[in-house]
């Protein structure tokens, strides 16, 4: 896995927000919701499914 970066100069330029801690604030707001709703999603279905197993 070769890569085309042969220094560390400007490496900002390929954390595009990572100065930014609004930016990563939303981030990781953003993927606690879709983590926190994936995980209830699941829940839900398993207990659904339980259900109609009985």
């Amino acid at each position: 896995m070769g890569t085309s970066i042969t220094t560390w100069e400007n490496v900002s330029a390929y954390f595009t927000f990572a100065d930014n801690p609004m930016a990563l604030g939303l981030f990781v707001a953003g993927a606690t919701v879709i983590v926190v709703g994936l995980i209830r999603s699941i829940i839900k279905h398993e207990n659904e499914a339980f259900k109609q197993h009985k």
